[in-house]
């Protein structure tokens, strides 16, 4: 029985091309521009999983005037995928529509079958799977629908590999960025060969074959079930599918696979490569790069033995979304090298460029160190045949030494201007205090009763408006608008209701711990989520105990109306106040020693590494 195509809410958010929350929120708010217009309700549910009436989703988009597609109705057709379709069956009718251009849902089953002996006499890509193919106007009518709303064919293979399929079958695969990558490494791998001339023998993950096969002259594709899926495939993409070629880049993904079958198909395809082959492994860090053990060291050992790896990559986590905390990692091996040297490189830290990286693998292919690589360092067999790691971690590109240059030596004299300078210490007279001692505390919410306290609250202030010649201060109790300064102009203009803060002032954070401290000098903004606590003449504690007590003794979780502080006499609040203030002025210069012993550290450790820096061991002061 035909059935009503039908949406689910994600198709419905990315019909409207909205995220999938937003759709959450229309159907609790039916109300729009003072009309009541409600969702429409789900006509069925499969699995648990609502499904909603395809052409109700549209013209209630279309009435509503909601979501960021005005193209709604033409989209919606290849969104809607029928209940029971299979996935290989769209692609097979997707490719006879790519070699017909024919309609389907009008043709009955001997009409069908006629149309893929015409399009395919030899049985070479689809004739058999369209005789297998059962009669249904559902499936022939939603790939008429999914190629009239994309644009071509190819594009529709991309919707439809993308929609509720994958999503229903919990498609954990390879993340995009390492398919960009991997085809980075094969125009590399390309261009030696020769470029146009160069064929791709692609690995059995038909969506990356696919992605894979843009610039090579045609694929190569076996006569075996998954070759015609790739013919399919091939046909529906523009690209050539050839039985012979003069160079060729092999392709193989063992990831997923066990330990002894990656290195079984590693080893199968090093030794099928020609002079004029270029083969990539794609697979686990484990197996690729890290040291290895009993009979599997033996194995990667002897695939390596020959001299044929030309680099290896370790790459970073989260690119296998079944396994993000995993490395994959890359082999580029090169037929007829020998070679008892290798480029390594491990990106699990780097920031990646692909230009840089193509040029590090074209550079490895060609076996040369004219050039400094980016990313990739070069390193020896032998402790790789001896049982070590292929590509040690933290390996590191050589970089080229800046002897001429004088930036670390000025960054380390300016740190022992600091350094160099002896700190004062910090002493306070204490004694025991007459009489009894009846202490009472005040809650800060007391003191705004009182009216010895207020609080303001900061501003929402947009740090990329800072102008580094600004004399307006942005403050936080964080630290985290250090340096921030606006025009004040444009602190006037952009933010007119903004509070400045007064000369000791306390500027505080309640979550997601208490901090403060104590603005000296005034005239700052703020800001959020850090707001001001401003003291009023006579108040019974000072900004400077007050700040501390914020950051030393209010307990996190708690409302900053509930932290306590000490009701004081007005000279005792005045004499703890100088007391603490001294405090924190000592504290400033011990940071400020702290920071400058930092930075004069990574100064010399890199100045003396790129051989910039020489140091004087004889006129060396040591501390103490």
């Amino acid at each position: 029985m035909e059935r009503r195509p039908t949406l689910t809410l994600t198709d419905v958010a990315l019909l409207a091309r909205v995220s999938r929350p937003v759709v959450s929120m229309w159907r609790r708010r039916p109300q729009i521009h003072g009309q009541q217009l409600p969702f429409p309700r789900a006509i069925w549910t499969v699995d648990g999983v609502e499904r909603f009436d395809r052409d109700e989703i549209v013209t209630w988009l279309e009435k509503t005037g909601r979501g960021n597609n005005p193209e709604a109705r033409q989209d919606a057709p290849a969104l809607s995928i029928p209940e029971t379709v299979d996935a290989e069956e769209v692609v097979t009718l997707l490719c006879l529509h790519s070699m017909t251009g024919t309609e389907l849902v009008e043709l009955d089953t001997a009409e069908l079958h006629a149309l893929a002996e015409q399009a395919d006499p030899a049985d070479e890509i689809l004739q058999r799977e369209v005789h297998e193919l059962r009669a249904d106007a559902d499936l022939f009518g939603y790939v008429d629908d999914l190629v009239g709303a994309s644009y071509g064919v190819s594009d529709a293979l991309a919707r439809f590999e993308s929609g509720r399929l994958q999503r229903k079958a919990g498609e954990r695969g390879l993340s995009e960025g390492v398919v960009e990558l991997l085809c980075t490494v094969g125009d590399a791998a390309r261009a030696r060969l020769g470029g146009e001339s160069v064929a791709l023998v692609p690995p059995s993950n038909h969506r990356l074959a696919y992605r894979l096969a843009k610039g090579f002259t045609g694929i190569l594709a076996g006569a075996a079930a998954s070759g015609r899926e790739l013919r399919r495939r091939a046909v529906i993409g523009g690209f050539d599918v050839i039985t012979d070629a003069r160079g060729t880049v092999r392709v193989v993904s063992v990831v997923g696979e066990s330990e002894t079958a990656a290195l079984e198909s590693t080893d199968e395809l090093v030794v099928s490569l020609g002079p004029t082959d270029i083969g990539i492994v794609l697979g686990s860090a484990a197996v690729l790069c890290d040291e290895l053990v009993g009979d599997a060291e033996q194995r990667r050992s002897q695939t390596l033995r020959a001299g044929n790896l030309a680099m290896a990559i370790r790459l970073p986590r989260g690119l296998w979304k079944a396994a993000h905390r995993q490395s994959l990692a890359v082999w580029i091996v090169q037929g007829g090298r020998r070679d008892q040297s290798l480029r390594m490189a491990d990106l699990t830290s780097e920031t990646i460029d692909l230009t840089d990286l193509a040029a590090d693998v074209s550079a490895a292919l060609v076996r040369t160190d004219a050039r400094a690589y980016r990313y990739a360092r070069r390193g020896e067999l032998a402790p790789v045949l001896a049982g070590g790691p292929v590509v040690p971690r933290g390996v590191r590109a050589v970089r080229l030494g800046t002897a001429g240059s004088t930036s670390h030596l000025d960054q380390i004299h300016t740190a022992t201007l600091t350094t160099s300078e002896p700190v004062p210490g910090y002493d306070v007279t204490a004694a025991p205090a007459p009489g009894q001692i009846l202490l009472r505390q005040l809650s800060l919410g007391e003191l705004v009763t009182a009216g010895q306290l207020a609080m303001k609250r900061g501003s929402h202030i947009e740090i990329t408006d800072q102008n580094h010649d600004g004399t307006v201060r942005v403050l936080t109790a964080d630290a985290s608008a250090e340096d921030a300064r606006l025009d004040p102009f444009d602190a006037v203009r952009q933010y007119p209701r903004a509070t400045r803060t007064d000369p000791g002032d306390v500027i505080f954070l309640q979550r997601p711990r208490p901090l403060a401290r104590v603005d000296l000098e005034g005239g700052a903004l703020v800001a959020s989520p850090s707001r001001i606590l401003r003291l009023r003449p006579g108040a019974s504690i000072g900004p400077q105990a007050l700040a501390a007590i914020i950051n030393l003794l209010a307990r996190p979780g708690t409302d900053w109306q509930t932290w306590s502080v000490p009701d004081l006499h007005a000279s005792e609040a005045e004499a703890l106040d100088a007391a603490l203030a001294g405090a924190a002025q000592y504290l400033a210069n011990l940071q400020r020693q702290v920071q400058a012993t930092h930075d004069l550290t990574t100064s010399l450790i890199r100045g003396v590494a790129s051989g910039a820096v020489t140091i004087d061991p004889v006129n060396t002061k040591r501390a103490g």
